[in-house]
C-alpha cells in the first residue's frame, strides 16, 4: 500500500515540473537503501518532506536531467521519476 500511496504521490509532484517525465515502475531504484542511494546519486541537490516520505531532488536544468526519489521511514527508495534529455534510458 506504500508503494502505491508513494507512487501515486510521486506522478503528482513530477507531472508539474515537466512534460517530459519518465515514470519507473518497479525500476533498479525501488528497494535500495538511502547509503546505496547516495553512493550512486551522491548529496541530492535539494530536499523535501512529504507526509511518510523525504523527496530527494538530484540533477539539475543545467545537467539536463532531474531525478526524484521517495524515500520511505525506512530510508527505501518507494518511488522515483526523471525527467531531461540527458538521462540515462531504463
Amino acid at each position: 500500500m506504500k508503494h502505491a500511496l508513494g507512487a501515486l504521490l510521486l506522478l503528482a509532484l513530477c507531472s508539474c515540473t515537466s512534460s517530459g517525465i519518465v515514470e519507473h515502475r518497479g525500476g533498479d531504484l525501488i528497494g535500495l537503501d538511502s547509503f546505496a542511494l547516495a553512493t550512486r546519486y551522491g548529496t541530492p541537490a535539494s530536499y523535501q518532506h512529504q507526509g511518510e516520505y523525504l523527496q530527494l531532488n538530484y540533477g539539475s536544468d543545467a545537467a539536463r536531467c532531474r531525478v526524484i526519489v521517495l524515500v520511505d521511514q525506512q530510508q527505501r527508495v518507494a518511488g522515483w521519476a526523471s525527467a531531461g534529455q540527458s538521462c540515462p534510458a531504463r
